[in-house]
């Protein structure tokens, strides 16, 4: 047993575990990395560049390039998000060695590469890996070009951010993080600093017509609710633990989280740490998902934690010191607890496990399976016939695949109006796409097919589905049922027909 210690402490040996660590933490991102039919968000990244779209444009722009070189399919659309978030792991590892040690930043490497949150937007095409890579590019290029004040890592920073900033527009609370610690670090205030932070909000500056535009549109109203205290602890489970956890893992996460946060704080007390590198972390991880938070109170709510993404690499920073300084014999029983319990909620995503309550996953749901449906449809639905939906996250990848197959529904959102509110700020008025269903009368059709799922696949519709397919049973005559992985497929006809 001596001798093997001492074999895992030989420098090559250790360095072959820490590639190893990486090779595995790079192939579990490309692990059914197109398995899933594209979801809702997912259908912008096939278009062609949209000048429409009110998002910062960076990411667009490459898809664009990367839809012309290599074309559309669900593996090649998400290689992107896949090689990004891995780049990603790699930047905190080197962030953390230079901030801490060796050990803390492979520790927060590991604890990144494999979150089931990170995971699951490392196999998404949408720009959150994207962003993410640039965010902790600016903040390491930023630390470093305080310390050693070198006009080329000034240089460096002030490009990094812009493409953070063009990626996403939620950099911006990251880059006055930044400002934050500057200003909170006595003696790190100099000319090159003031004129880097300059340049990036001029230039910035050139798009802020756009960004006003989409910031006045979601001012009139986001479907995002109001967060409130508790959304810190889920926020903080799903940075951990994902979308993927169950009560029993949540609840051992938030302990966890406690215990390194305390031990990470207790280190800086002590001085373990140096100031500044502590200080560092926490100015990147908690001042930004607070003023996000107070915005969200004082204005409208933007607070979402998909968008809080850029903020979770100092996150693992901190429980990676944290564990650094806990006492030799706890050090690695809550290290192998940490990546246990990370490890099981990574399996649970795999397996398309979702915990249940909206809360937790707001604006998330599990990927459905659209094609089968597609070809189901396709074969059965004729000119007379419509095809209406009951959840609408569903709808814009049904219509991408049967546009792909260039088929022509008449498609409509059926929804009950009692269910209006303000979390999901239902449509509350009859449109030529949105249609009460107690309105369907004024529709012309000889079949009704009507396609529900929920938001989770728990084998039960959802509230809206189940107020919608009972009227219809109430009222019309079901010719047709079947049940494609928890989304349901009926057919309807008018009594007479």
């Amino acid at each position: 047993m001596k001798n093997f210690r001492e074999f895992l402490r030989a420098k090559n040996v250790q360095n072959i575990l820490i590639a190893g660590c990486f090779l595995f933490l790079f192939l579990v991102r490309f692990y059914r990395l197109g398995y899933h039919d594209f979801w809702f968000d997912e259908i912008w990244s096939t278009k062609s560049f949209p000048r429409s779209n009110w998002n910062a444009p960076l990411y667009w722009m490459l898809m664009h390039l990367w839809v012309k070189l290599f074309g559309i399919s669900e593996f090649i659309l998400r290689v992107p998000s896949a090689c990004l978030n891995y780049c990603s792991v790699i930047l905190i590892y080197i962030l953390g060695k230079k901030l801490f040690n060796k050990t803390t930043g492979l520790i927060a490497a590991i604890f990144m590469g494999l979150s089931p949150f990170h995971l699951w937007y490392a196999q998404e095409a949408r720009d959150y890996s994207m962003v993410l890579f640039f965010s902790i590019a600016s903040s390491g290029l930023f630390y470093l070009a305080l310390n050693e004040n070198k006009a080329k890592l000034w240089v460096f920073f002030v490009i990094s951010s812009l493409l953070a900033f063009y990626t996403n527009y939620f950099f911006g609370f990251l880059l006055i993080s930044q400002g934050i610690f500057l200003l909170l670090c006595k003696g790190r205030l100099n000319t090159r600093a003031l004129i880097s932070f300059l340049i990036v909000g001029m230039g910035f500056s050139f798009y802020s017509g756009f960004f006003l535009e989409k910031f006045y549109y979601v001012r009139e109203g986001f479907w995002v609710p109001n967060p409130h205290w508790q959304s810190f602890g889920i926020t903080f489970e799903n940075f951990l633990l994902g979308y993927n956890g169950s009560v029993f893992l949540y609840l051992a996460a938030d302990i966890l989280v406690v215990v390194l946060l305390t031990s990470a704080l207790v280190a800086v007390f002590k001085k373990h740490w140096h100031e500044n590198e502590t200080l560092f972390c926490w100015c990147m991880f908690l001042v930004p998902i607070l003023m996000v938070f107070i915005f969200s109170q004082l204005y409208f709510s933007i607070y979402l934690d998909r968008a809080l993404i850029i903020f979770t690499p100092y996150f693992y920073l901190i429980l990676a010191s944290g564990v650094k300084f806990l006492p030799k014999k706890l050090e690695k029983t809550i290290l192998f607890i940490a990546i246990f319990l990370i490890s099981v909620s990574a399996y649970r995503y795999f397996n398309d496990q979702l915990y249940p309550p909206l809360r937790h996953h707001l604006g998330v749901h599990i990927k459905k399976p659209i094609k089968p449906i597609v070809r189901l449809l396709e074969t059965k639905v004729t000119n007379d016939d419509i095809v209406v939906y009951t959840n609408m996250a569903i709808i814009p990848s049904m219509e991408y695949y049967l546009h792909r197959n260039k088929k022509d529904f008449r498609s409509y959102y059926f929804y009950d109006p009692a269910l209006s509110d303000e979390v999901w700020r239902r449509p509350n008025q009859e449109s030529l796409f949105c249609v009460p269903f107690d309105k369907i009368n004024k529709l012309l059709f000889r079949r009704l097919w009507i396609v529900c799922s929920n938001w989770e696949r728990t084998g039960q519709l959802d509230e809206n589905s189940i107020r919608v397919k009972k009227w219809l049973d109430e009222n019309f005559v079901l010719g047709f049922a079947k049940e494609i992985e928890n989304v349901w497929i009926f057919s309807y006809a008018k009594n007479g027909t």
